[in-house]
């Protein structure tokens, strides 16, 4: 008999401050859509927080309260509890707001990114670990399992007990109310789980991007498979994972993964046996069928789904969607009575990309305005709840002017990841500008793009704009959500090539890759080829040597 399953989905949420007002619309739209179908499912593909001001925010001191009120309401209005003699006492700390808003929204599994690890193994053992006992909660934690496959988590003293290699149903991650009180806290973090929706069992197992020790602070832990993107070492972990889950009785596999370039799941799906579907985190891939509306000044970069097969030649649909809770993906499809994924059953007229713009909100929920939308949502309105009180914060930040500008400062992924951007000189200059403060030898400056991670000003279809026009503290914490520090560092000519070259060296725009490594410069110039032919660096009036050489690069 075939079984229809409704996989609602998301990835990178990284909640910045277009979070503030796509987070409640994501919810009224989630709660929504996931009564028009029996049998549905939510899940991440990770980078479900970044840090920056809607992440630190939730350290602030008033931010206490108001986690204890929404909480107060999930149980109350939304899971219809007693509250009795539990006594809820939530404290602040960074990323408590974006796991919260996941727990509303009743996320089911989520794979673990590359930026759960930004603040350190610490913090995110305090974001997804609950504390609590003798009647009070002092913190909930992550209500669902964060699933990664090739990741050890054993030799880290924050997430080594936090972690379980068994194979648990997704609710042993879900504490009720009174294990909370009571302390009786589970694990939080597995290689894969199973979800039980109507008596069927769905695997679900989770894969992180391979080169996350070099791009994150991941404290003892260690990734299993050496290091590089190498999708049949990923696979041979993978593998036995999908076993052990159609072992306990799942005949439907999803992955949920982030691998950061949407390629590298296209690559991996030939290589799994009895995948069906597989969720790519990391790349913010917007596929989108014909009937998709999207945002104004977003088009798609693929269709919605990418169809494959698997090492056996099953059909398995890869599905990605944009970050910051602008898209929330659905997919709609039906299995036959051996589990195999019939392709033939998606319908673009129900499956697709579903902006959570206004316009989004409204299509979807059928309301006459976004406040009547978001008021009849349980789940939207305590959302809005906490955007509100994170919105008061971040509104102080925004008071603050740094400068003016009257040009669009271009933080957009797709060119700080590519291409020159005049927000990533302006910022690689001003690193310049620092270091040459301290040390009048400095040349040249490197800036990660993957650390430009907004805009300053607006897009949309009809160009682009300044916005108000005034820098303020708010848009260089949006912008610059890291405040890496500065490092300065003597390298031979031989040395300076290797940097140029490892900054180019996965750039590859018809694939669609974006890699964080792409240098944006100051102090020079310099040209290359993304196709593998030969580099040449231009000299400015530093006097800097002129280089040809091939990268090697196929």
């Amino acid at each position: 008999m075939a079984y229809t399953l409704q996989l609602l989905h998301a990835n990178d949420l990284e909640g910045g401050v277009a979070a503030l007002d796509n987070a409640p619309n994501f919810a009224a739209i989630v709660d929504t859509l996931e009564d028009s179908f029996e049998n549905t499912i939510l899940l991440s593909a990770g980078d479900n927080y970044i840090p920056g001001p809607f992440f630190s925010t939730a350290a602030d001191f008033s931010m206490g309260g108001t986690l204890t009120a929404a909480y107060e309401r999930y149980f109350t209005e939304l899971l219809g509890l007693d509250l009795g003699d539990t006594t809820l006492d939530l404290g602040r700390g960074g990323g408590r707001v974006d796991v919260t808003i996941m727990n509303i929204l009743g996320f089911d599994a989520s794979a673990v990114g590359n930026h759960e690890f930004d603040p350190g193994t610490g913090a995110f053992a305090d974001i997804i670990n609950a504390e609590g006992g003798e009647g009070t909660v002092d913190w909930v934690g992550a209500l669902f399992p964060y699933l990664s496959s090739n990741i050890d988590f054993s030799g880290d003293a924050n997430l080594g007990g936090l972690f379980t290699d068994e194979i648990l149903t997704s609710d042993a991650f879900n504490e009720s109310l009174d294990d909370l009180a009571a302390g009786n806290i589970g694990p939080a973090i597995a290689p894969a789980t199973l979800i039980e929706e109507n008596g069927e069992l769905i695997g679900v197992v989770g894969a992180t991007t391979q080169i996350i020790e070099s791009i994150s602070s991941t404290g003892g832990t260690n990734e299993i498979t050496g290091g590089a993107n190498n999708m049949a070492a990923l696979a041979a972990v993978i593998q036995p994972q999908i076993d052990a889950l159609i072992a306990a009785g799942a005949n439907k596999i999803i992955l949920t993964s982030h691998l950061q370039q949407i390629a590298l799941e296209k690559e991996l799906a030939g290589l799994l046996d009895g995948v069906d579907i597989i969720i790519a985190g990391g790349s913010n891939t917007l596929q989108a069928d014909a009937n998709d509306r999207l945002r104004d000044g977003d088009t798609a970069a693929e269709g919605y789904p990418f169809l494959t097969e698997d090492a056996s030649g099953n059909p398995v649909a890869i599905v990605s969607t944009d970050g910051e809770y602008s898209y929330l993906g659905r997919l709609v499809v039906e299995f036959d009575e051996n589990g195999v994924l019939i392709a033939s059953s998606i319908d673009e007229n129900v499956s697709g990309a579903f902006a959570t713009d206004e316009q989004g909100v409204l299509d979807v929920t059928g309301a006459a305005t976004l406040e009547e939308a978001l008021s009849v949502s349980t789940k939207a309105s305590i959302v809005q709840d906490l955007t509100d009180a994170v919105q008061t914060i971040v509104d102080a930040s925004d008071a603050i002017g740094f400068g003016n500008h009257d040009v669009f400062l271009d933080g957009r992924r797709e060119t700080v990841r590519t291409e020159e951007s005049n927000l990533g000189n302006l910022t690689a200059d001003a690193n310049l500008s620092a270091a040459r403060a301290a040390d009048t030898t400095v040349d040249v400056s490197f800036k990660n793009g993957g650390g430009i991670r907004s805009e300053i000003g607006s897009a949309t279809d009809t160009g682009t704009t300044a916005g108000d026009g005034v820098v303020s503290q708010l848009d260089l914490q949006n912008a610059l959500r890291f405040n890496n520090g500065l490092v300065v560092a003597n390298v031979s000519k031989e040395g300076f090539l290797m940097l140029l070259e490892h900054g180019v060296a996965e750039t590859d725009t018809e694939a669609g890759n974006t890699p964080g490594r792409f240098f944006q410069i100051g102090g020079f110039r310099v040209s290359f080829d993304e196709n593998g032919a030969a580099q040449e660096l231009v000299t400015d009036e530093k006097g800097l040597e002129v280089v040809q050489r091939n990268t090697g690069r196929p």
